[in-house]
């Protein structure tokens, strides 16, 4: 799989003497175990652990819904480097877990989801290299929860094994927990006893401060919910601790919140405003737990973190939409008392928070009810926290580069046309449909790009005119239309057509992967229709990409968009007049739809004149995405190169890009063959959710695009930088 990219990075100071003190905290007999709980969101699981193995704290946030994962890396004691999602192996994660399960020098992750009856190991050793999860063989049913754990007992091996939890297995015992020995090579089933109910929010934690690691869980039964502490020192479960009477649907925090050694559970359940509170004291080496005692906290919470200190710990409490975090002391005996707020991230919703050594990490969305995109750091000075940085994480949409080498491997091995001289006309069916497009060769060849300075109506950046050499390739007779673009907005319609016209497996399994559009929610093409031969509008230059991508993997040949160069070289056609036919602007009635006579439309493509090479619509009806960045200063750049050759400014950021030909709302001057057109943030203006669209312009009813095909295909790598630029998401 192709490496994922370096997303950005945030300021964390945790010393080498804090880290030490964290990891001998973390020990359980011979093994280090992960370094802190995992705790969940009705979104994410949020962790941490030693991910690359340089013993420094990464963090690691898993969706819930797709199983991806965003990792943290630390790559100095001041920062962190966020990667591109890498896949968990699983879909609706039920359960994560974090410690040694590959290899003793560095942590690996677990996830399981019970839906599917999956359970799988990632290792992320390298942020930019992302490697295969590996499955691991579900023999109970339904496996809901996950721990990575030191196994005791005959056999005992330095890595660990697995702790997994199941709630599908026949009656009358569903529930069952079942042991994994783990020799580094397999994971071996040593266990497998039924429990009392079903299990979740399964972690590591020790009861007093120094002391050994239980497993701690809950536990839903038809004797109630109740709280379960176990150790697996014999290599099989045994009960250390049971609290009943917990709250349904219950989270828990632990912490020295008392300032004794014995520590304090701490109950809380998503959207209520009380705590249930029971102590712990130890007496022989045994645990006694006491009564629950409910506290208020004034307002419902979202999550509740322990923030432990030199002394005692303290509370940090996400509330509601809008509101601040709070950092509370806290004594197990009376209600919380706030000691400090903490924003997030300006006008976002705080979901979630995760403690580090020295710094409080609050991750927040656009929306509500969606995975975080934020986060924004405080970093603990003289006992309180005082903000650091913030932006953004990696983002979780699909990503397709894997199939970028299939892809090209396939092209290659197609392509028939070996020179220019090959290059003939052609009409082409999209693979499982009876929709057509044409394409038209184009010679290369040198020619004068931009205007003179006599041009009528001559716009800024048209300048300095200079010359370019073109590489031939076939470009689109028309405007893409609204027939081909659907199949690939719409990919479970077009699915359906495969039944009536049967196409290659392995063609679908490549074109299927390829990430295809959201679904509008308005309608689209605005009221002007959707008719054969209309032009489609309204798609980003990302989305207009993305088709391309679909369309080489559906066809065997490369597409892509062009660039700016080869669009005013194929719409000259060898003229170096203001437009293909001359100077006079009034024969621009008989080859354009433009604002004189369109009447606030486009209009079919292909009814007007076509330019001396038999392309149409070069000019209006919809204006057309090309690959480049809008520069009004990248002609200089070209023009000191005295020839130019396939020139492309290609993009370092998501506005502005050019777009070229006018469309039908412009006037003459618009749609010259010299005059360039950018893009705006206002074009997704209405749009109606956040984040905005990387799909739609809600706001541009008049932007759409045509294709090209280059007789040399390029290197796997080069035509992952044509398809996706990396600055598109905005």
């Amino acid at each position: 799989m192709m490496a994922p990219k370096r997303f950005n990075q945030m300021k964390l100071f945790t010393s080498i003497k804090q880290m030490a003190a964290l990891c001998a905290a973390a020990l359980s007999s011979t093994v280090i175990l992960q370094a802190q709980p995992v705790y969940e969101t009705d979104q994410e699981f949020i962790t941490t652990g030693d991910f690359n193995g340089d013993s420094k704290l990464d963090i690691a946030i898993v969706d819930k819904s797709t199983g991806r994962v965003r990792i943290g890396y630390r790559s100095s004691a001041d920062f962190f480097n966020w990667s591109n999602w890498r896949s968990g192996g699983v879909k609706s994660a039920t359960g994560v877990s974090v410690g040694k399960l590959a290899d003793a020098k560095y942590d690996s992750l677990v996830l399981t989801s019970g839906d599917l009856n999956l359970m799988a190991l990632v290792n992320a050793v390298n942020p930019d290299i992302e490697t295969d999860p590996v499955n691991i063989p579900a023999t109970a049913i339904a496996p809901n929860a996950i721990l990575a754990v030191g196994l005791g007992g005959a056999g005992n091996v330095p890595l660990l094994g697995l702790y997994v939890a199941s709630a599908g297995n026949p009656e009358p015992t569903p529930n069952h927990a079942t042991l994994f020995r783990n020799d580094g090579k397999k994971f071996t089933q040593i266990s497998d006893l039924p429990v009392a109910g079903e299990v979740a929010r399964a972690n590591h934690l020790a009861l007093k401060s120094g002391g050994p690691e239980f497993v701690v869980m809950t536990s839903t039964g038809d004797k109630g919910n109740s709280l379960r502490v176990e150790k697996l020192d014999s290599g099989k479960p045994e009960e250390v601790l049971s609290i009943a009477g917990v709250p349904k649907d219950t989270d828990y925090v632990v912490g020295n919140f008392r300032g004794t050694a014995v520590k304090d559970f701490v109950f809380y359940t998503s959207g209520e405003s009380e705590v249930h509170v029971s102590t712990l004291e130890e007496a022989g080496g045994k645990f006694k737990a006491s009564a629950l005692k409910t506290l208020p906290l004034g307002r419902p919470v979202r999550q509740l973190v322990t923030v432990d200190g030199d002394k005692k710990s303290r509370l940090l409490a996400i509330f509601g939409d809008h509101e601040p975090a709070e950092l509370l002391d806290f004594d197990a005996a009376n209600a919380p008392v706030k000691v400090q707020p903490m924003l997030g991230v300006t006008n976002r919703y705080l979901s979630a928070a995760i403690v580090l050594p020295d710094a409080v990490v609050l991750f927040s969305m656009f929306t509500n009810s969606k995975p975080v995109m934020f986060y924004h750091l405080y970093f603990l000075k003289g006992g309180n926290y005082e903000p650091g940085v913030s932006g953004g994480l990696p983002s979780l949409d699909d990503r397709d580069e894997w199939t970028v080498p299939d892809i090209q491997k396939r092209i290659v091995a197609n392509l028939k046309e070996k020179s220019a001289a090959d290059m003939k006309a052609y009409t082409n069916f999209i693979p499982g449909s009876e929709v057509t497009y044409e394409m038209i060769p184009i010679p290369g060849g040198e020619f004068v790009m931009g205007s003179p300075d006599t041009e009528k109506d001559r716009q800024k950046g048209e300048g300095p005119p200079h010359r370019v050499k073109i590489s031939p390739f076939w470009m689109g007779r028309c405007e893409v239309t609204w027939q081909e673009y659907l199949l690939f907005q719409y990919p479970d319609d077009e699915v359906k057509l495969r039944e009536e016209h049967p196409t290659d497996v392995e063609v679908n399994k490549l074109s299927d992967a390829v990430t295809h559009p959201s679904k509008p929610y308005p309608d689209m093409s605005f009221g002007m229709g959707k008719k054969k031969g209309l032009p489609v509008i309204s798609m980003t230059q990302h989305a207009a990409s993305k088709y391309c991508h679909w369309l080489s993997a559906k066809t065997g040949h490369f597409y892509r968009l062009p660039t700016e160069a080869e669009w005013e070289y194929a719409c000259r056609a060898g003229t170096t007049t203001t437009y293909y036919f001359g100077d006079d602007r009034t024969q621009l009635t008989n080859h354009a739809w433009y604002f004189d006579n369109a009447e606030t439309k486009y209009h079919q493509v292909g009814t007007k004149s076509p330019n001396p090479w038999g392309l149409y619509d070069m000019y209006g009806n919809v204006s057309e995405w090309v690959l480049d960045q809008f520069d009004p200063d990248s002609y200089q750049t070209f023009s000191a190169a005295g020839l130019a050759t396939d020139p492309w400014n290609r993009a370092t950021k998501p506005y502005p890009h050019s777009v070229r030909g006018g469309h039908y709302d412009d006037d003459a001057p618009g749609l010259r063959s010299a005059a360039r057109g950018q893009s705006d943030r206002a074009w997704k203006a209405t749009f109606p959710q956040l984040p905005k669209s990387i799909w739609h312009l809600s706001d541009a009813p008049y932007v759409g695009f045509r294709i090209v095909r280059p007789l040399t295909v390029p290197s796997a790598n080069d035509i992952a930088k044509y398809w996706t630029s990396g600055v598109e998401k905005d």
